[in-house]
């Protein structure tokens, strides 16, 4: 299949006005050209982009897909009372069926917002792992043990993991993490299992760190005034490539850490602060060279997955925490949101560049909001919504077009099956 996209403003970040205006062709599932004016020749499809935007699609860097089945629940309350009383309930009701159907909706709200990659973090590998090689989207999964696991054969739960993953997804878009849920409900023995797990696998680390306060005192006063940072270095697992999502609590020293081992930092500003557990030191960890990407994290904790409302917070949180107006600028934030989540993720990706993945989004500039159009990046960044993206594209597969979605699902089914899921699990019998 070989598509030609006309007329298009191709986001260009290292350009003076952040675009080109031009064509670009898609070859199978890879970018072929890119340039003023297409090459004649023979296309199976033509699509005339109208002078808007066509850019990389958002790498969510960290999510709990699934979890849409959880929207609003234990809205307004202390992260623990949220957790504990809010979403573990719940969560334990659910089956592969019912993570299939939640990740299914959340699928389909990624491409409805322009997200075509994004690292899974979720458990019933069964219901979600179909659900991504359903709709074709592009995914690295994290598998790790079960929080609290008292069994001992670690790392065969691992390779078990692993199997399922390998079993039910396509490896040209789907590719492997190992994934710590945290320090304070992994054990050491599961850091180590999952530490010679990578190493003899060659795969990289990823974690929640540094998320509150209490996970940064409470690790102080068990692992003898070692910061999550420096407790996880001792236990080797940033000797190899590492992403760590939240790091709000982070003093110098923590910093340094990451940056010493090149560590990459996913951060998710609406979960944190509807969370109330504080406002990442961005604009640091930049400084220090650590390659910093974007997450929504879940949607019980958000509650919506629009990387456009993650950009603008990003930069917004770090100027007002700063008093500083010129710190974390909206070219920055579009790098975040796209080249360096694909960094972290190990995809090939995140620009619109010949030989990069076909991973393609529109996005409408005719609404009063997207006008005057002279500065795309900005308005990118501080004025567009998830509902300005009309056309999604992953591997060269359309995904979603102007209201229709391609991911395997009817998206009324979708809507009718999550909203009995949700009556049940909310039920108390």
């Amino acid at each position: 299949m070989k598509t030609l996209f006309q007329n298009a403003k191709i986001l260009k970040l290292n350009t003076d006005n952040g675009y080109i205006t031009g064509d670009v062709v898609v070859n199978g599932n890879i970018i072929e050209y890119v340039g003023k004016k297409a090459p004649n020749g023979s296309y199976d499809k033509v699509i005339d982009v109208n002078g808007n935007v066509l850019m990389p699609g958002f790498v969510n860097a960290h999510a709990h897909t699934a979890m849409t089945l959880l929207r609003g629940v234990k809205d307004d309350v202390p992260l623990q009372e949220w957790l504990m009383d809010g979403v573990v309930p719940m969560e334990e009701k659910m089956t592969d069926e019912d993570v299939y159907w939640g990740q299914m909706l959340g699928i389909a709200e990624y491409v409805r917002n322009g997200i075509t990659t994004f690292e899974e973090n979720y458990f019933n590998y069964e219901g979600f792992t179909k659900a991504i090689n359903k709709s074709g989207l592009r995914a690295r999964i994290g598998i790790g043990p079960k929080i609290n696991d008292r069994n001992n054969n670690h790392y065969q739960y691992l390779e078990n993991l692993l199997q399922i993953v390998k079993n039910n997804t396509d490896e040209s878009l789907v590719n492997v993490v190992v994934y710590a849920h945290s320090i304070y409900t992994i054990s050491e023995d599961q850091f180590y299992a999952m530490v010679k797990f990578a190493n003899d696998k060659g795969y990289p680390f990823s974690i929640h760190l540094s998320e509150t306060l209490k996970e940064v005192g409470d690790c102080t006063v068990e692992h003898k005034e070692l910061t999550p940072p420096g407790y996880i270095e001792s236990l080797g697992f940033l000797d190899r490539p590492c992403l760590c999502y939240h790091c709000v609590h982070m003093d110098k020293d923590d910093i340094q850490i990451l940056a010493d081992y090149g560590a990459s930092v996913a951060t998710c500003p609406s979960s944190n602060i509807k969370l109330a557990s504080g406002i990442a030191p961005i604009y640091a960890m930049q400084n220090k060279g650590i390659n910093i990407c974007i997450g929504t994290d879940g949607v019980a904790s958000n509650n919506c997955l629009d990387m456009f409302k993650e950009m603008f917070l990003v930069s917004t949180l770090s100027k007002v925490s700063l008093y500083d107006p010129s710190v974390i600028t909206a070219k920055e934030v579009l790098e975040m949101a796209t080249i360096n989540g694909a960094r972290a993720l190990g995809v090939n990706s995140g620009e619109i560049e010949v030989g990069r993945n076909a991973d393609i989004i529109l996005i409408d500039l005719n609404s009063p909001h997207m006008q005057p159009s002279t500065n795309i990046i900005s308005n990118l960044v501080y004025s567009a919504r998830g509902s300005d993206v009309y056309f999604t594209m992953v591997g060269g597969k359309v995904v979603y077009d102007n209201g229709k979605y391609n991911i395997g699902e009817d998206i009324e089914k979708i809507y009718e099956k999550v909203n009995e899921i949700r009556k049940r699990i909310s039920s108390n019998d």
